[in-house]
């Protein structure tokens, strides 16, 4: 009976006793939620900056394969342009041997002379003519290509190293 009496005049403090029980519970019980935050706030973190770094150096890779093409591109147009002069060098023969034959075929030729208005009056002449246009413009049709061949290469192999592999 005398802990009864006891609690019925004490009731207040024995409250106040359980509240700060209670408030030290809670307070424990958010200590540790914002530990928690923290450490999924460092976590992010973390995993972001992974990301970034992942980001960064697939970034490099694709710019060094970009750049490698490019310069195994511009290899190749330096290659071309080079047998394009030894081309043009071999045609500019051809076309001296092709000149001095046809000059020898006029010279040998035992028609009558013909002023230059007659459709026949140098036929030889005619036809090597005829022959160095088509040769030079093979020549450029054929540069031309070239260098759209090698720039399509180009832009292929760039395009392959830029996908996900």
């Amino acid at each position: 009976m005398a802990a009864l009496t006891w609690l019925l005049a004490n009731w207040k403090l024995m409250l106040v006793g359980l509240l700060m029980a209670l408030l030290g519970l809670q307070t424990v019980r958010v200590a540790g939620l914002e530990q928690a935050a923290a450490d999924q706030r460092a976590t992010d973190a973390e995993s972001q900056r992974l990301a970034e770094r992942a980001q960064r150096t697939e970034e490099q890779r694709r710019a060094a394969a970009v750049t490698k093409e490019a310069t195994d591109a511009h290899a190749r147009i330096t290659t071309l342009e080079d047998d394009l002069r030894g081309a043009r060098a071999a045609a500019d023969g051809v076309r001296s041997a092709a000149a001095s034959a046809a000059g020898r075929a006029r010279a040998g030729a035992c028609t009558a002379p013909r002023s230059p208005g007659d459709p026949g009056a140098d036929a030889i002449g005619v036809l090597a003519d005829v022959l160095r246009r088509a040769d030079e413009r093979a020549g450029v049709l054929a540069e031309h290509a070239d260098r759209l061949r090698i720039a399509g290469i180009a832009c292929e192999r760039s395009y392959g190293a830029l996908t996900i592999q």
